[in-house]
């Protein structure tokens, strides 16, 4: 998927899942990564990145928490289990 379309759903699903007027259109969480087979230690690098951009631009620690708990939300339909990789 192009850098921009990826923006526009991850956008997208943000601001539904934080009770915005967006409406995600795009597929599950689970269809679009299974065949990322992303790893726990993948998922670890992702979630300390996402909060070093959040402390970059200054986020609250209340809100800090709960955008971390709407991505963590997503992660058993993105993290393959160990074994369970798709070729």
């Amino acid at each position: 998927m192009p850098k921009a379309g990826l923006k526009f759903h991850v956008t997208t699903l943000v601001c539904e899942a934080t009770g915005g007027p967006c409406k995600y259109t795009g597929r599950s969480m689970k269809d679009s990564h299974q065949h990322l087979n992303i790893t726990q230690a993948q998922w670890d690098a992702m979630a300390a990145d996402f909060r070093a951009t959040l402390n970059t631009f200054k986020v609250p620690q209340k809100e800090q928490q709960e955008l971390i708990a709407i991505v963590e939300s997503t992660k058993p339909d993105i993290v393959q289990a160990p074994g369970a990789r798709q070729r």
